[in-house]
């Protein structure tokens, strides 16, 4: 029996992962995804009315829909019920968190009736007066116990939006337990009873069986035993016994049915009539009854000698005979070496053998069983000639029950002879997995695409005798993956039309800068001229205004300069080699020597020896040339500049270019390194400057890999830090563009 009660929790569990199936496909609806990302509550409800209708009428209880916040937007049973929270609900936390989920619960009467007053009313029992039952002051429940499922919802982003939970309410619903008789007991028959009887109990009393009671009515709202009550429910342990169910003895096992948390809420029972094997026993004794009397007419005086002898081993074999009949297994030993011991062992062997093939018939159907369940497409066993042999449920709801014995392509493509690229056929022909796209249109014209796979089905010598054909419908991907053909194509052309204004662009920059710099020559030349006196005299007031016009001349030459660099960056070829960082920066620091001088400003240097990095030479140099610019053109007389250098890592060099001048206010830090951006007008006027040099380092700086940052105190100066590293990627290749 406890073998029995484990394929009785398979079958269970292997319902309630069925559901979990239903549900957790369904959450990826686009009919229940779309309208509830785009809060249309009215299209969610009547399109959850339809998938339900359409889907799972008569297979789930309950089909409902909670936002991301756990409040009831749609209920497929009810669709006037809403707004409610299930937020407190243990399973729809898990799904909220990310998880499908599924359990056995019990439903309150008033959830019952905000899904549907139906489920209140098939829930509602009255319990029938059960002799050995222990006491509880109700006489009836409201309350129903049901499998629940939850499973997230995710919007086209993978953004969780809300909860879809489905359950099959168990209370008069006898689809588990005659699913359980039958797999354990097929239609075995004695004395008018089925032999084999499975219940489900929610508390104590019967919500689902199909033991009869006197006049052959299933007898739910039955009670439990007392001892059964207590080991079951109240300590949470398996009990198996001979015990009377209803009307008659039967030997059962009982074992606890826990929700989520661990409770136990319920009973699973399986249980077969012991009477069949106390006759089995009577029979049997009966003939060594007519063997003894035999040999007692033949010789008193033997059977006298013989009868303590034979009737020890007989009384072991009606024993063995009544452990059988309950299901234990047990080795006979009658301690004779005489035929009655011959007869034990052929008991013994029996026994066995007939415990090894139940196990494992029972336990391969039910694999076999729970596996094409467990399939959700349309699943069909077809023989050599495209016959379908067996088909799953939902083959059967679809194309309905009568497809048995008919053509494949004539139940599901509609057509009067085999298709010419059939996957069973040629799955039947190479022994291997064949895989199709077939499409076919309804009676309004749309297109449907289906993925048919053809697998070879093979005896024990490894032949072919079938295939096992799976349609799954594939018109959402299909659509999508046009979509994507279609938008990857706009992004193309769209790529393509940005390179040819990058392009017009950079030659409009170009252009322009030439046409700049030709007159900016012109009008310096002849500055210069004034100045020097060889256009002849000029007065104080003339020479400072010219000394002014200069200067904006160079300014205007720097801003020309540095937006042409910007602009051709990316299209101009970069000589990548190795470098030592040292020498760029002495080089660098001797460059500003004398502007440092005149402001009487200290430049000091610390640099690890023998650093070294791969990179464009003139571009670091560039970078160092505008960091140490800034610092002297900042720093007041008397102060100083620092240049630090050293390995961040093994990976990395770190580099500081550090000041005493003005400073940066902390909220304009990020800013300082976007093109054209000075910190204040009175500094432009001041210090000069195009507001493009920081923005060359950071391009310069992030083409190397690198990263570029400052930190400042207004007033105390500024440090800027440069990250670059070692190693360049694809450092083989010497040049970059």
């Amino acid at each position: 029996m406890v073998h029995d009660l484990d394929v009785a929790n398979l079958i269970y569990v292997d319902h309630m992962k069925h559901t979990e199936d239903m549900v957790s496909y369904t959450a990826g609806f686009s009919r229940i995804i779309y309208p509830l990302a785009n809060r249309h509550h009215g299209v969610l409800r009547q399109n959850l009315v339809n998938i339900y209708d359409e889907k799972f009428y008569g297979e789930l209880d309950i089909l409902t829909v909670v936002d991301k916040n756990g409040i009831v937007v749609a209920r497929a049973r009810n669709s006037s019920s809403y707004g409610d929270s299930q937020a407190d609900n243990d399973l729809i936390r898990h799904a909220m968190n990310g998880t499908t989920i599924s359990s056995t619960v019990i439903i309150t009467h008033e959830e019952l009736l905000k899904e549907n007053r139906s489920l209140a009313d098939q829930a509602y029992m009255e319990f029938t007066p059960t002799p050995k039952a222990k006491p509880r002051p109700e006489n009836h429940s409201t309350s129903g116990m049901a499998i629940l499922v939850a499973s997230p919802i995710y919007d086209m982003n993978g953004r969780f939006i809300g909860v879809l939970y489905g359950a099959d309410l168990i209370n008069r619903d006898y689809y588990i337990v005659d699913e359980i008789k039958n797999a354990l007991y097929k239609d075995e028959i004695y004395g008018g009873r089925d032999v084999g009887t499975a219940t489900i109990f929610q508390e104590d009393f019967r919500i689902s069986t199909n033991v009869p009671t006197d006049t052959g009515e299933r007898a739910i709202t039955t009670r439990v035993s007392r001892e059964v009550n207590e080991a079951v429910l109240e300590k949470g342990e398996y009990w198996k016994d001979r015990a009377f169910v209803v009307n008659s003895w039967y030997v059962t096992a009982y074992k606890p049915i826990k929700n989520i948390n661990g409770d136990t809420i319920g009973i699973l029972y399986v249980g077969i009539l012991e009477q069949p094997y106390i006759d089995a026993g009577y029979r049997i004794l009966i003939i060594y009854i007519l063997f003894l009397f035999t040999g007692f007419v033949l010789s008193i005086f033997v059977s006298q000698y013989y009868a303590g002898a034979i009737t020890s081993p007989i009384n072991k074999l009606i024993k063995g005979t009544e452990s059988i009949a309950r299901g234990q297994f047990e080795k006979i030993e009658v301690g004779t070496n005489d035929e009655t011991a011959k007869l034990a062992n052929a008991f013994n062997e029996m026994a066995i053998d007939l415990q090894k093939t139940m196990g494992e018939l029972v336990l391969k159907r039910n694999e076999i069983e729970t596996i094409f369940k467990s399939i959700s497409d349309v699943a069909s066993a077809l023989d050599k000639d495209n016959r379908i042999i067996f088909a799953n449920s939902l083959a059967n709801k679809i194309f309905g029950d009568d497809i048995n014995g008919k053509f494949c392509y004539q139940v599901f493509e509609g057509k009067d002879k085999r298709c010419e690229d059939c996957p069973g056929i040629e799955s039947l022909k190479s022994g291997e997995v064949v895989r199709v796209i077939h499409s076919r249109m309804d009676n309004n014209g749309k297109e449907y695409f289906f993925e048919i796979t053809g697998s070879p089905l093979k005896d024990e010598n490894d032949n072919v005798t079938g295939t096992l054909e799976i349609r799954r419908d594939v018109t959402e991907q299909k659509t999508l993956e046009n979509q994507l053909r279609e938008s990857y194509e706009n992004l193309e052309n769209a790529y393509k039309e940005l390179q040819q204004m990058d392009e017009i662009k950079s030659e409009l920059v170009a252009n322009i800068s030439h046409e700049l710099r030709t007159p900016l020559t012109s009008v310096r030349g002849y500055t210069e001229l004034m100045l020097d006196g060889t256009l002849g005299d000029i007065t104080d007031m003339q020479e400072k205004s010219l000394i002014v016009v200069l200067r904006n001349i160079d300014r205007l030459t720097r801003l020309i300069t540095n937006v042409l660099d910007l602009s051709k960056f990316e299209s101009i070829e970069h000589e990548i080699s190795s470098l030592q960082l040292e020498r760029l920066i002495d080089d660098v620091i001797t460059d500003f020597e004398k502007n440092a001088k005149d402001k009487n400003i200290t430049i000091a240097k610390d640099v690890e020896a023998n650093l070294t990095l791969e990179g464009d030479e003139d571009r670091l140099v560039q970078v160092f040339y505008n960091l140490l610019e800034n610092a002297v053109k900042f720093t007041d007389e008397g102060g100083e500049i620092s240049v630090k250098a050293y390995r961040e890592d093994a990976y990395h060099l770190h580099i500081e270019v550090s000041d005493t001048g003005i400073g940066i206010a902390e909220d304009e830090l990020d800013m300082v390194f976007k093109r054209f951006y000075q910190i204040d007008s009175s500094s432009t006027r001041k210090f000069g400057g195009t507001g493009l040099g920081l923005a060359i380092c950071k391009k310069i700086i992030e083409w190397h890999n690198g990263t570029i940052w400052a930190r400042s105190i207004q007033g105390k100066g500024s440090v800027f830090h440069i990250l670059l590293p070692v190693k360049q990627p694809d450092s083989s290749s010497q040049i970059y563009k």
